[in-house]
């Protein structure tokens, strides 16, 4: 049964596939839309059958999907297409159900209006009369053209507060709450009393999104260097180590892989025409110094050079008329469990470029079968077959989590690509980066301390807050004491935690025997 229409999607809900009540995601196709005397109409009927498509590649992740769906001839209905709206439209609607307060339109435009503060900060310039006579009335003119309408003095409101239209994503389930909602996890069901946040709140959390962004580049990049700081220090200091770097150097060479060729003709030029490098010599030796390759990479080939490192590492090498095989411990657990790395590229690339991450992270609506999943798991995902579940449950068993819930509370992270790629994040460096660089992993540690505690946090100014923001600044934003549901810096937080108690066991586990 066809149960939500969007406008260029719907959701059905069904029984046949073992779980009551699954809501499926289909896309609307332009069969079924119709024309109603200029009005766009959406036809079709409650009752539909429909194939599934599994493995469906979508933000980051396989889901499910509805398709080929043929509706009942017999009783077919129409429905108006949800229309776009125009940035002032959403705004409002936005803001009402996600109850951000607006300012009163006409107190808005009294104050725009206000003309003394202009006419001081122009004589405060040393300006001649004339030339302040001119401005002053060209400011007037600007004003009288600009707030004629109350579309007009939102969009100068929004403008004066810092606001931008991608800030609508901070508006999701999950960092806000919208009304209905609310209305559902509020303790006291007939209280309907209302926070009212403001448009300088939105701004607010945006700077603290964008800090989280660059502390995450930063975190990755580090995590690079960690790992090729360990392969450079095996191919130059280790017992064949030398020859090791240099089958790895070879092996990039001779790919016939687009993007390894393209990453080892730029090794090659990397210090050509440069002083540093008369330390090697380009000119005798066949194969450029590993360090030229690893600096061509980033956590997208780390998988990749780790592996062929790993690889050319079990093979003997000839060491004074002798075969010998090097044990690198480090790199072959690495290498072991190196799926941990495929997920960073999510959530590196979005603060790479800059896209919102928070929200991301905490809006169930982001994965299309949230529902379906949290119900049953083990059924639904893959979740058995991520290489952290053992030891995740492992950990859920000793803080003494019920069988039954178990996989449904790993699956809140294992189910959103953004917050699973930040738990392995975090993982990477409590399980694997702390045995090797324990120097950068403090560095680590006391980073994430800094802009993720909060058990210990200190009543902050503003000032403070403007100048150098960390998480907890996001404040309650899901009213915590009146719905019971975890503030969104807890939830990012309370993960590192948790990461850290699955890395020792994982380790605990899984350490290679020397």
């Amino acid at each position: 049964m066809i149960v939500q229409l969007h406008r260029n999607y719907g959701y059905l809900s069904t029984d046949s596939f073992g779980q009551k009540n699954e809501l499926l995601p289909f896309s609307i196709t332009e069969s079924m839309i119709k024309d109603g005397n200029g009005e766009e109409l959406i036809e079709y009927s409650k009752e539909v059958s429909f194939e599934i498509s599994k493995g469906v590649r979508l933000r980051e992740r396989e889901v499910r999907e509805a398709i080929n769906l043929k509706f009942d001839v017999h009783n077919l209905i129409t429905q108006s297409r949800v229309k776009s709206k125009p940035y002032l439209s959403q705004v409002r609607e936005k803001f009402k159900s996600f109850n951000i307060n607006l300012p009163d339109f006409e107190d808005f435009r009294k104050e725009m209006t206000d003309t003394e503060e202009m006419r001081s900060y122009l004589l405060s310039q040393n300006l001649p009369e004339e030339q302040v006579d001119k401005k002053f009335d060209e400011y007037n003119k600007f004003l009288e053209k600009s707030l004629k309408t109350e579309d007009n003095i939102l969009y100068e409101f929004l403008k004066s507060k810092g606001f931008h239209p991608y800030m609508l994503d901070y508006l999701v389930n999950g960092l806000f709450l919208k009304n209905e909602v609310l209305d559902i996890s509020m303790k006291e069901p007939d209280e309907k009393e209302r926070i009212q946040f403001s448009v300088e709140d939105l701004v607010a959390i945006d700077k603290i999104d964008r800090v989280f962004r660059e502390k995450i580049l930063k975190w990755t990049l580090d995590l690079e260097n960690a790992y090729k700081t360990l392969m450079s220090r095996i191919g130059t200091q280790e017992v064949g180590g030398e020859i090791i770097a240099e089958s790895v150097d070879k092996h990039w060479a001779e790919s016939t892989d687009s993007q390894k060729q393209t990453q080892y003709k730029r090794a090659v030029m990397r210090t050509k025409y440069l002083e540093y490098s008369d330390q090697y010599d380009y000119i005798k030796r066949h194969y450029i110094p590993l360090e030229d390759l690893l600096d061509q990479l980033d956590v997208t080939s780390l998988e990749s050079i780790l592996t062929t490192f790993d690889t050319m590492s079990k093979l003997p090498v000839n060491i004074e008329g002798q075969d010998i095989i090097g044990i690198y411990p480090w790199i072959k657990d690495i290498v072991k469990f190196k799926e941990v790395l495929r997920d960073l590229r999510v959530i590196r690339n979005a603060a790479a470029h800059g896209r919102p991450i928070i929200p991301s992270m905490v809006n169930p609506d982001y994965n299309p079968n949230w529902d379906s999943e949290i119900d049953n798991p083990t059924e639904r995902t893959k979740i058995k077959k991520w290489i952290l579940y053992d030891s995740f449950v492992r950990y859920n068993k000793i803080i003494g989590a019920s069988d039954e819930n178990i996989d449904q509370m790993m699956q809140t992270i294992f189910g959103n690509p953004y917050r699973k790629a930040w738990f392995e994040l975090s993982f990477i460096y409590h399980r694997f980066i702390s045995l090797f660089d324990p120097k950068r992993y403090e560095d680590f540690k006391d980073d994430l301390k800094y802009f993720l505690d909060y058990e210990h946090e200190q009543p902050r100014n503003k000032s403070e807050k403007k100048m150098n923001p960390i998480l907890s600044d996001i404040g309650d934003t899901v009213l915590n004491e009146k719905t019971g549901i975890p503030r969104v810096n807890w939830v990012i937080a309370n993960e590192d935690f948790i990461t850290y108690d699955v890395a020792v066991i994982h380790r605990e586990i899984n350490l290679p025997k020397l």
